[in-house]
């Protein structure tokens, strides 16, 4: 019986051989699994972050394009200002003039040129309420807004790059 007994117990030792050799591949496989999964999270990242960052990129330029615009629109605004200020102080001296005016061609004249200034006056200040409003809807909120939508735009196209590869 010892014979018998001696290749059983043999037999049992193969078996359990076998079954650790296939555990450790079993285990190797897992391991490989895993990091094939993480590698393509890790893609997915990357490719969300790129796109990210060239919707920033587009959106930042924009950004800084309205600021420029704004930087115009309040130079505008400044120099309308001094033309409304000279326009003032032209028609304070026109208006002196007026008051000490003698004769009725001399109160003529100044009359037409009373009405000239108004009518300067009136230009400057239309032009300065247009690039005061202008310079009120490019404001923050309008150069964030510049740079969100173009962020959004490029991670949306990233997400279904994700999707489709």
């Amino acid at each position: 019986m010892a014979g018998l007994i001696g290749a059983g117990q043999g037999l049992r030792r193969l078996a359990n051989q076998g079954m650790s050799s296939v555990a450790a591949a079993d285990v190797q496989q897992e391991i490989q699994r895993e990091q094939i999964e993480m590698a393509n999270e890790a893609s997915e990242a990357q490719l969300l972050g790129t796109a990210g960052g060239v919707g920033g990129m587009v959106g930042g330029t924009k950004a800084i394009g309205m600021a420029k615009e704004l930087k115009a629109a309040k130079d505008l605004a400044t120099t309308t200002q001094g033309t409304l200020n000279t326009a003032v102080n032209t028609f304070e001296a026109a208006d002196a003039l007026h008051k000490t005016a003698q004769t009725a061609e001399t109160a003529a004249a100044l009359g037409e040129a009373t009405t000239a200034v108004e009518a300067a006056s009136t230009a400057a200040g239309v032009a300065e309420a247009g690039a005061t409003s202008a310079a009120a809807t490019s404001g923050t909120l309008a150069q964030l807004s510049a740079i969100a939508a173009p962020v959004a735009i490029a991670l949306g196209v990233g997400f279904l790059l994700n999707k489709l590869f």
